[in-house]
């Protein structure tokens, strides 16, 4: 069962047994939750998106083993291109 979705945000605005945690890249959304019943899930969402239908996650799965060494990756590389950026 998916705790990112617009009506499972419906029914549990504020869950108390578990965070939403909500962090902007750009015009992307990261929802992170680790859930005591369903695990640890994440969602991509458009962070900018004009209407609420375009707000629902375009993605979402359970967190596995090597995302964090991932994304670290892909930050590495953003981090290089912003120097280049500066370097101009």
């Amino acid at each position: 069962m998916s705790t990112h979705s617009v009506k499972a945000k419906a029914r549990h605005p504020d869950p108390s047994d578990f965070d939403r945690e909500l962090f902007e890249v750009a015009h992307i959304t990261f929802e992170v939750v680790d859930h005591p019943e369903y695990g640890q899930t994440f969602a991509l969402i458009a962070g900018h998106a004009l209407h609420a239908k375009d707000r629902r996650p375009l993605f979402s799965g359970h967190v596995e083993q090597g995302m964090g060494t991932q994304l670290r990756r892909l930050a590495h590389r953003i981090d290089e291109l912003e120097a280049k950026q500066r370097g101009r």
